[in-house]
């Protein structure tokens, strides 16, 4: 009896939540775990330690892992998905490993050295790798190549921070490995 009046009290709370903030901002807590680390020696590593892909690294600000763990978590809230700091058994997580995380050197119009930033985004479960995201981008000025002009203009002209690159490669790293591609069925 007490059982079913407590299970009717949940019920009914959880009613009056999706009443009061609507069901779109409703999503299930800790739908995907969270685990940012940055790279242990990267004088000596070559080699990413979760996936083996070749890395190139360089230095890693101190502040990285938290500024690439707020992007994260804000980049998933924005796309209605839940998640938890760390992992947990049985449960997808997102671990990112950072092996470079430079500052630019400069201002917004003139830099003597460009932002560089470079992660790895593995979706794993269980200790085991799933889908597997490369980020590596150090801003170019537009002369140097005329390809990235599309860039170029989408940041608004200017020189970015790194923070900015890494928000740029988290919502890439996102659409690649939580989000389904569209697929176009063919035309009859």
């Amino acid at each position: 009896m007490f059982m079913t009046l407590a299970r009717a009290w949940k019920l009914c709370f959880i009613g009056l939540f999706v009443l009061v903030f609507g069901v779109s901002s409703v999503h299930a807590v800790g739908d995907l775990g969270i685990v940012v680390e940055k790279l242990k020696d990267p004088e000596k590593t070559l080699f990413c330690p979760v996936c083996g892909r070749a890395i190139s690294p360089g230095v890693v600000h101190t502040e990285a892992t938290a500024i690439i763990r707020e992007k994260l978590k804000t980049a998933l809230t924005d796309r209605n998905i839940g998640y938890s700091d760390g992992m947990k058994q049985d449960q997808p997580y997102i671990q990112v490993l950072v092996y470079r995380f430079q500052e630019r050197k400069g201002g917004n119009f003139a830099v003597e050295k460009p932002a560089s930033v470079a992660f790895h985004m593995h979706l794993m479960k269980n200790g085991v790798v799933g889908k597997i995201f490369a980020y590596s981008e150090e801003q170019k000025a537009l002369m140097q190549n005329l390809l990235t002009v599309g860039k170029f203009f989408s940041r608004g002209a200017r020189w970015v921070t790194a923070e900015e690159l890494a928000g740029e490669g988290i919502n890439a790293g996102l659409d690649e490995l939580v989000e389904p591609k569209e697929t176009t069925e063919p035309a009859e």
